[in-house]
């Protein structure tokens, strides 16, 4: 049995103290991969407001002034998208490691000048994908590669979101601030599916306009390994009304999974038996078998804030790790997270256009832990 490697937890302060970065700082209050030990925020008093409330040492007015703190590792990019580009640059510039809250940036290009310049500077770059380090998305991962029960042939998200706290002027709405539903949120699902569809090819997109908002989009995929993804985003309803259902259909089985954070699975269709056995084995074992009136058994993953919060702290923790061991490429790697970026940018420009999007093979690229080695 190889021992664990001790690690020295990676000193990091954070950029934007909104909910995200508040979640982030509750789920890392003990970790042994990440210590924020500053902060910045636009708005300076709550900063100071989140930096008395979390204990953090030391809080900075400005952006620019946490970058110059010699002690910091890494930057926690927690703001608004239309901000990512800009942040990450600088604090690359400043020899700093970062965290990205998702997306990667709002365009291609403004990724593309990120990636540049962690190759140059040779620093990581992670971005925070955490549907990937959920149990049961890491079990349909297996199962899928297995392919006891065939093909993987079809895949179907339906995502109905609140929109509590969205009122017309805010900045979720302004496709130049957020990017659009596509690049905003969709990123995380075009993440996790695509890791099980494999390699977009094309991309076909709609949407629907609300008054100011574009609250409703639908996005169809073709994925190199054969299947066919197509995923609605509704942000219209209110909290108790949230729901969220990914159906993922091989030749003899479906899975369904339920929870923007995937918390429940179950397996319908004529090899439901036999797929509800295997998978048990590729699941975690803190996922809990329990009897299920429709399917015989479920797999559940437990509470939703709970389950968030292991996987944004996995997420930090294989950047972390990525920091310490140059040779090794976390799942979430900026140059992997580009792949899903990709795709919502095409969904956007083909339901702007009405005209299908491929998406085009790019020259291949060395990971960010290819260039960290040099």
């Amino acid at each position: 049995m190889t021992a664990s490697v001790s690690r020295p937890a990676l000193r990091a302060g954070l950029y934007g103290t909104g909910a995200f970065g508040r979640f982030l700082l509750e789920s890392l209050s003990d970790s042994a991969s990440m210590r924020v030990e500053a902060l910045a925020n636009r708005t300076a008093a709550r900063g100071a407001v989140v930096a008395r409330e979390y204990g953090i040492e030391r809080r900075y007015d400005t952006y620019e002034e946490l970058l110059a703190d010699p002690a910091l590792e890494a930057i926690i990019i927690a703001t608004p998208p239309a901000d990512h580009g800009a942040a990450a640059l600088a604090a690359l510039s400043a020899g700093k490691h970062i965290f990205i809250e998702k997306p990667l940036a709002t365009t291609l290009e403004a990724a593309d000048r990120i990636l540049a310049g962690a190759a140059a500077a040779h620093r990581r770059v992670a971005v925070d994908y955490p549907l990937m380090y959920t149990p049961l998305v890491e079990g349909l991962r297996q199962f899928r590669t297995s392919q006891l029960c065939g093909k993987l042939l079809r895949i179907s998200v339906e995502n109905i979101a609140s929109c509590d706290g969205l009122d017309d002027d805010h900045w979720f709405w302004n496709k130049e601030l957020s990017g659009g539903i596509f690049v905003e949120h969709g990123v995380h699902f075009f993440d996790w599916c695509g890791a099980l569809a494999g390699a977009a090819r094309q991309v076909s997109a709609l949407t629907f306009l609300n008054g100011k908002r574009e609250d409703r989009v639908f996005a169809a995929v073709d994925h190199a390994g054969g299947a066919l993804a197509t995923y609605f985003h509704a942000f219209v309803t209110s909290p108790e009304n949230e729901r969220t259902r990914a159906v993922i259909s091989f030749e003899s089985v479906d899975a369904v999974v339920d929870g923007w954070v995937p918390l429940v699975l179950r397996m319908y269709g004529p090899s439901a038996a036999v797929a509800t056995t295997t998978i048990r084995r590729m699941l975690d074992r803190s996922v809990e078998s329990i009897p299920d009136a429709s399917a015989g058994f479920a797999f559940s993953s437990g509470d939703k804030q709970q389950a968030y919060g292991r996987a944004v702290r996995a997420a930090v923790e294989d950047f972390a790790r990525a920091v310490h061991d140059p040779s090794y490429v976390p799942r979430n790697d900026a140059t992997r997270a580009y792949a899903s970026l990709q795709v919502a940018v095409a969904a956007r420009e083909a339901a702007a256009t009405g005209v299908t999007q491929l998406i085009a093979k790019r020259a291949a690229r060395e990971s960010i832990a290819d260039t960290a080695r040099a």
